[in-house]
């Protein structure tokens, strides 16, 4: 009875240090969101990392140390939807570097407990966390991404295409449609140096914004567009610089068409986001491809 007592009891402090620590991370999320560092790697990995210590150093279970710390960090993230506005993309994005840290942490404390050298796990963690956390980029400007994509059609076109109304939800990519996001329409005309256009996007959980564009370079043959601004959910993301679009003649009635998308990436740690985003940017250029040529 009193082991069954007991065990009792420490279902209800583990629980109860559960709850202290989600609400001692969302503080901490909302530092960073003051500091504008909410999307940075002290978000990404000093989440999990802090979620994972702080559970497996104070919580009383150590069958269940994978488990309990699992079990928080898929509270914060579900929690971010509710309270914190996040949309599906972003909690997708997010999942995997979050469980991958968190159970880092835990296997490294794990090991040194073990080996009955639990206090030393404390400064093997602090140096792994850093590493994964590159700090030295948190400040710094990222590097410029360049990512071409090239499709062949099977017929002649021109860059007049930009002058049409592009549909851009006709055979919209599922790979967009976790949350991305949504072009809804674009304002403004005109293939000349100067001409500008802004693309409306509606995001589920921040609204509207717009992407303006301007015409900077032009030929027979090639149009370069320059982003001037970004006041869309993805501007949180990533700053787009340039999208230059070629037009080569291949074949005897085929054109290929070579895309090419200039952006920074604004998340961090970089090793983890720069990937997703390239993937990503590659998806749009297809899309914008088919949408403007492939008729």
């Amino acid at each position: 009875m009193d082991e069954e007592k007991a065990k009792g009891l420490n279902t209800k402090t583990n629980f109860y240090i559960l709850i202290l620590a989600l609400v001692i991370c969302s503080v901490v999320y909302r530092l960073l969101g003051k500091y504008d560092y909410n999307h940075t790697s002290f978000l990404f990995v000093g989440i999990p990392a802090l979620l994972a210590i702080l559970l497996v150093k104070y919580t009383d279970s150590p069958r269940t140390a994978y488990g309990i710390v699992f079990k928080a960090i898929t509270l914060f993230l579900l929690l971010s939807a509710i309270l914190l506005g996040e949309g599906t993309v972003c909690i997708l994005f997010a999942a995997p570097i979050f469980y991958a840290i968190a159970a880092l942490i835990v296997a490294i404390y794990e090991y040194f407990k073990n080996k009955g050298k639990s206090d030393l796990s404390a400064f093997v963690i602090i140096p792994v966390v850093l590493v994964m956390a590159q700090p030295s980029q948190i400040n710094n400007v990222p590097d410029m991404q360049s990512k071409e994509t090239i499709v062949i059609i099977d017929n002649a076109v021109s860059i007049s295409a930009f002058n049409k109304t592009p549909d851009f939800l006709s055979n919209y990519p599922s790979f967009f449609k976790i949350g991305f996001p949504q072009p809804m329409g674009i304002e403004g005309e005109g293939l000349n140096i100067g001409d500008k256009r802004n693309i409306t996007f509606q995001s589920s959980t921040k609204g509207q914004g717009t992407l303006p564009l301007e015409v900077i370079e032009k030929n027979d043959n090639s149009i370069t567009f320059k982003s001037m601004a970004d006041y869309t959910h993805i501007g949180s993301w990533l700053t787009w610089n340039q999208m230059k679009v070629e037009l080569i003649k291949h074949g005897t009635n085929q054109t290929m068409i070579k895309w090419t998308t200039d952006y920074q990436c604004d998340l961090g740690p970089r090793w983890y986001f720069e990937p997703l985003q390239s993937y990503a940017v590659g998806v749009m250029n297809e899309h914008l491809i088919n949408t403007y040529f492939n008729e």
